[in-house]
């Protein structure tokens, strides 16, 4: 009885897992708007010169799948290596397809390594789990649970930032229609990091030896007049606020311009970014809007 007991938590914990790396991987990242394509050793390269984020993303992709390995190797699966690697695959073209971030080959590699290890420490422990219908269930009904967590908290913040986006409505009634997406962190590959303040508005500080971006928002527009506003008093190419309408930039940057106004002849979806730029050093604070004019 305690060995099917420890059965089924080892289901409900596999299933909780199977949630949090779909939700890391994929559905944390929805609304991103980018994609691209790295080459194998890519971040080796990167590392030799000196850049640590990408050891740190190397580690963590090893780590993030250890679990699978462990949980494949329990269950009976025979080729844990070929199975980590369609996973790995599987999410990466996922990314791609959807424009949810880069393909990365290394990350194919060391997701990979990540489920050899833990099926080897498996292996080691030993024991092995039959699956039936039973323990079926409990994965699904884990993986569901689980998955509801996320999402309830990405809806509370999408609610604080639909807050603080009326902060900045105009007295006339015209409502600033930009709601960002509240998430903080650094502009891809930069020591530039992007945080979201109490007021609605960014810090943005830090430097950057390259043109990078972090993005903070997307909405979908109707055909009219609209201004986009929220930056100034920052030099050309050094850091700014960007639209872009599928994989292409749409406005000129707001910062070194105060403000840019746009026409649309049809409904437009168009993504927000913080934009850093080679050079860049910058402390500045921004309250991103925009407003439908007439």
């Amino acid at each position: 009885m305690l060995s099917k007991k420890k059965d089924y938590i080892f289901c409900s914990l596999f299933g909780a897992y199977i949630a949090a790396v779909v939700w890391i991987t994929l559905f944390s990242r929805i609304g991103e708007g980018y994609r691209g394509f790295l080459l194998p050793f890519h971040s080796y390269v990167e590392i030799l010169k000196g850049n640590r984020q990408f050891l740190l993303e190397n580690i963590g992709n090893v780590i993030l799948f250890i679990p699978l390995g462990v949980a494949l190797q329990s269950i009976g699966v025979r080729d844990v290596k070929k199975a980590g690697f369609l996973a790995s695959l599987l999410i990466e073209v996922l990314q791609f397809t959807f424009a949810l971030g880069t393909f990365e080959c290394d990350d194919l590699i060391h997701n990979t390594l990540g489920a050899v290890i833990g099926a080897w420490v498996a292996g080691r422990v030993g024991g092995e789990i039959k699956l039936n219908a039973g323990m079926r269930r409990v994965i699904l009904l884990s993986m569901v649970l689980c998955s509801a967590v996320p999402f309830s908290y990405r809806e509370v913040r999408h609610q604080k930032m639909v807050r603080y986006a009326a902060i900045y409505d105009r007295e006339d009634g015209t409502k600033n229609l930009l709601v960002l997406n509240g998430k903080n962190g650094f502009a891809w590959d930069t020591d530039v990091y992007v945080k979201h303040l109490d007021d609605g508005s960014l810090h943005i500080k830090g430097s950057s030896d390259k043109r990078s971006w972090w993005p903070i928002g997307e909405l979908t527009l109707e055909p009219g007049v609209y201004s986009f506003s929220g930056l100034s008093g920052v030099e050309k190419n050094t850091v700014g606020l960007e639209l872009e309408t599928n994989n292409q930039r749409f406005t000129p940057d707001v910062g070194p311009v105060d403000e840019v106004k746009f026409f649309l002849e049809e409904t437009t979806k168009l993504m927000v970014y913080v934009t850093v730029y080679n050079g860049c050093d910058c402390d500045v604070i921004a309250t991103p809007i925009i407003y439908k004019e007439g």
